[in-house]
């Protein structure tokens, strides 16, 4: 959940600053398959699925991918310090 969560704050505030060349990269292949591919009423997580995907249609060039987990560290420690630190950090 954490990492679909991720994912629609990313691409939410993509949206919001008018990024229009996006790539998402996540190490979560089910994250992937769930925004890519499958029908997100079938998820628990359904209503944050669908939104994701309405914002990845809006942006005009998106590219999402797979990585594996040790090509992912450096995202995932920025993830984690962010989550630690969340009360501090301001857009």
């Amino acid at each position: 959940m954490a990492k679909i969560w991720g994912m629609y704050v990313g691409v939410k505030l993509a949206f919001e600053l008018g990024i229009k060349k996006l790539v998402v990269e996540s190490d979560s292949k089910c994250a992937i398959t769930l925004t890519q591919k499958m029908s997100p009423e079938i998820h628990g997580n359904s209503s944050l699925i669908r939104f994701i995907k309405e914002f990845l249609i809006k942006i005009e060039d998106v590219e999402v991918k797979h990585l594996y987990k040790k090509t992912n560290f450096c995202a995932d420690a920025l993830a984690k310090f962010g989550q630690e630190h969340e009360a501090k950090i301001k857009f």
